[in-house]
C-alpha cells in the first residue's frame, strides 16, 4: 500500500516515516511540507493513502481533500482533536493525535489497507461474475462431516469465539473455523465483512443501514472499522448496475 506524507513539522514527517518504515506491506511515495506542492502531485500521480495534518499554512488539512476529484484514503495526524467530527464527515479512516505511537499508527494502518482491499473487492464485483457465482459450491466441515454447501446460498456468516455458524438459505451450519479463515475459504469477491464478527453476502443484502445491513430482515451491524469499506462497495456496485 502506497502513501504521502503532508505535515507542515518536519519533524512530525520524520516520526510518521520511522514508524511506518517497520510495516513491510507499506510504500513511502512522497513528502511534503507545502500542501499546495501535494495538490500538484496528487494530480499527475496516485497513491492509496494519505497522512495528512490538519493546522497547516494555506491550506488546511480539512479543506485540503475538497480540491481532489478522487481522494486517496485519509488518514489525519494532528495535535488538536477538536476536528475529529469534520474529520469523520469527510470520511477519513483514522484520527491520529500526536504524538502518535507505533501501536496506534498500526491500527489505522490495518484499518486503511482493509478498505482499500474491500474496494478492490467492489470493483471486481459485476453482472459478468454472476454465472461463476452460481455454479461455485464450497465444502464446510462440521464435526466428522464435510457439507457441499452451494456460495449463492449462504446468506452470512456469524462468528462465536473459535466457532462460526454458516446461516444459507435452507439451514444453519455450525463449524469450528475463526472468521478470519472464513474470510480465506470464500471467495471474496461475492462476500463482504462489516464487523469482526460477520461475514455477508453481497447477494442476500437488502437494505443498508448507516450501522447495519438487512439480510432476510435481521440486522447485521456494521462496526466502524468496516463501515468505510462497506459503504464504498455498495456505492461502486450500485453506479455500475446503472450503467448496465
Amino acid at each position: 500500500m502506497n502513501y504521502i506524507i503532508i505535515d507542515d513539522e518536519p519533524d512530525a514527517i520524520d516520526v510518521l516515516k520511522f514508524h511506518l518504515n517497520k510495516i513491510p506491506f507499506m510504500e513511502l511515495k512522497a513528502t511534503f511540507r507545502d500542501p499546495l506542492d501535494a495538490l500538484e502531485y496528487l494530480q499527475k500521480h496516485t497513491v492509496d493513502l494519505l497522512f495528512l495534518d490538519i493546522n497547516m499554512p494555506k491550506l488546511s488539512g480539512i479543506s485540503f481533500p475538497k480540491f481532489l476529484e478522487k481522494p486517496p484514503l485519509i488518514i489525519f495526524t494532528t495535535a488538536y482533536s477538536e476536528y475529529a467530527l469534520e474529520s469523520y464527515e469527510l470520511k477519513a479512516v483514522d484520527y491520529l493525535l500526536k504524538p502518535i505511537e507505533f501501536d496506534r499508527l498500526l491500527q489505522g494502518v490495518l484499518k486503511a489497507k482493509e478498505v482499500l482491499s474491500q474496494k478492490k473487492v467492489g470493483i471486481k464485483t459485476s453482472l459478468e461474475t454472476s454465472q461463476e457465482f452460481s455454479e461455485q459450491t464450497v465444502f464446510i466441515k462440521s464435526g466428522s462431516e464435510f457439507h457441499q454447501v452451494p456460495i449463492q446460498n449462504i446468506k452470512y456468516i456469524e462468528s462465536d469465539g473459535n466457532y462460526v455458524t454458516f446461516h444459507t438459505t435452507k439451514r444453519s451450519i455450525l463449524a469450528r473455523y475463526k472468521i478470519s479463515e472464513v474470510k480465506e475459504l470464500l471467495p471474496s469477491q461475492f462476500f463482504i465483512r462489516t464487523h469482526r464478527s460477520y461475514i455477508v453476502a453481497l447477494k442476500h443484502i437488502e437494505t443498508v443501514k448507516k450501522n447495519c445491513v438487512l439480510v432476510n430482515k435481521k440486522e447485521i451491524p456494521i462496526s466502524s472499522n468496516y463501515r468505510e469499506g462497506v459503504l464504498s462497495i455498495i456505492s461502486d456496485i450500485a453506479k455500475k448496475n446503472s450503467k448496465s
